[in-house]
């Protein structure tokens, strides 16, 4: 497939005709200035020469001194701006008439398009200052021929200027947008292009570095995401992967990511001894038809059931690592906690998946806390230890959530020892009984000790269940207490201002 008419050749074009025609109006405009201001000039030194023949010329006049009032009119020639001077009688009838050169032809259209020729009416006055009425006219002309020269100069030098002016602008302009614009949609169309059949189904675009905030960077994205869809549910229409080739909670899922239906809202995560924000964690919410925000009890579980979490997981994935670049690059260095679904856990190309994002977002290491259960490793603690490993060394920290719930085998804490886990997240149901009953909060704060672990304690709502928290030695708490979930533009207005 060829390009008959590259978008360069078609941009360079473009800029180059409306410089052309820019400048040929900044031309033309600049042009009756300088003539005008020439005009002007020619006047003003037209009436200083008047003025100084003006007495002696009024007195031959006066005198009927023809002789010498031709003298007069002819010292006026080496002001060299004149090409003539005549007396004219009050009745209009001419008295004496000079010319100093032969005038030259100036062409007509230039003549009445710049007013041309410029001349000067000064009145001859007697002596005697009871006759107010004027003796004549003097009347000097200054030579077109020089104003003619004068425009063919301007507009020479002017067109040469402002067409290399131009010609640096259209190249500059067109460089920058080939460099912004061109060359990236050039080699997204050259990379999709060479694409086989068998790369056509997982292939992902590289985000540019330079546009990971504009249209390119929207439309790459979008691409990607599209890319993702499909693959997974071409997984899950697999019939060997046992699931349902296409059931209703699926095209529900399908229709509000590509409807933009998701969001993620942002819970704060505090440190409760002085109140400042240590980290906060992205809580999905989906768009009822309501309007309102809120996430139906029975999505989650029936979406893993029915084996199409992935889609869903992966556009979590991807919008924290998005929050995660934009506030990095303002600054902020916050962490960002996700939850990791069980099934996620287990996907053949959930590492893939997640290393390319950290690839494509230039995050901090560490910065994404991907929360798993604990029920997500049971049965298969080997696969789960190399799996996270895989992600401690792809840059992505792991916390434990729900942690004390649903177990009392102590071989399971031998096993969670090899698990490269940062933090701990205490089950909200500990909190909901403190401060009288302590005990699975004194048996978590404890084990986080020996392992060296931090303590995040979730569903915080009361004053003293922070103060039970903080007297056993547990810092950092979220809940309604500090905050309930908020969308991302408020979290961000409230907290990171």
């Amino acid at each position: 497939m060829r390009v008959s008419r590259s978008l360069t050749i078609k941009q360079m074009a473009t800029i180059s005709s409306i410089a052309v025609v820019t400048i040929c109006i900044f031309i033309v405009i600049q042009l009756f200035h300088f003539v005008q201001q020439r005009r002007i000039d020619y006047a003003q030194q037209m009436e200083n020469v008047a003025h100084t023949v003006r007495q002696p010329l009024s007195q031959a006049v006066l005198k009927a001194d023809i002789p010498q009032a031709e003298f007069i009119l002819n010292s006026l020639r080496p002001a060299g701006i004149l090409a003539r001077a005549e007396v004219l009688l009050p009745n209009g009838l001419q008295a004496l008439h000079t010319d100093f050169e032969p005038e030259k032809p100036v062409p007509r259209f230039i003549m009445d398009l710049f007013e041309l020729p410029v001349q000067i009416t000064v009145p001859l006055y007697s002596v005697q200052p009871a006759n107010p009425k004027p003796l004549a006219y003097l009347v000097l002309q200054a030579d077109s021929w020089r104003v003619y020269q004068f425009i063919l100069s301007a507009v020479s030098t002017m067109v040469t200027a402002y067409l290399l002016l131009a010609l640096i602008l259209s190249v500059s302009i067109s460089w920058c947008i080939n460099r912004l614009m061109v060359r990236p949609l050039r080699t997204i169309a050259h990379e999709l292009q060479d694409l086989t059949a068998q790369q056509v189904a997982n292939h992902q675009l590289t985000l540019p570095h330079y546009h990971r905030d504009d249209e390119i960077g929207l439309l790459i994205r979008n691409y990607n995401r599209n890319q993702q869809i499909r693959t997974a549910l071409q997984d899950d229409q697999n019939p060997g992967s046992g699931a349902a080739p296409c059931t209703a909670l699926e095209k529900v899922i399908v229709q509000a990511l590509a409807a933009e239906q998701f969001a993620l809202w942002m819970q704060p995560q505090i440190d409760m001894r002085s109140g400042q924000l240590v980290g906060a964690e992205a809580l999905l919410r989906m768009r009822q038809p309501d309007g309102s925000w809120s996430l139906p009890e029975d999505l989650i579980p029936s979406a893993e059931k029915i084996g199409c979490i992935t889609v869903l997981g992966r556009w979590v994935f991807e919008a924290s690592c998005r929050v995660l670049a934009d506030w990095q690059a303002r600054g902020i260095a916050l962490p960002l906690s996700v939850n990791l679904s069980a099934v996620q856990l287990r996907e053949p190309q959930m590492l893939s998946h997640l290393q390319a994002l950290m690839t494509r977002y230039p995050i901090r290491p560490g910065s994404l806390v991907l929360e798993i259960t604990e029920t997500a490793q049971i049965g298969e603690p080997e696969q789960a230890l190399c799996l996270l490993q895989q992600l401690s060394q792809a840059g992505v920290s792991v916390a434990l959530d729900d942690f004390g719930m649903g177990y009392a085998n102590l071989n399971w804490l031998n096993q969670f020892k090899t698990l490269p886990i940062a933090k701990l997240k205490m089950d909200r149901s500990f909190v909901a009984i403190l401060p009288h009953d302590d005990t699975m909060v004194q048996i978590v704060s404890s084990i986080a000790d020996i392992m060296q672990l931090d303590v995040i304690a979730e569903g915080v709502e009361t004053r003293e269940q922070r103060d039970s928290l903080l007297a056993h030695g547990i810092h950092t708490g979220q809940g309604y207490l500090y905050s309930e979930a908020l969308p991302l533009a408020e979290f961000t207005q409230r907290y990171l201002r």
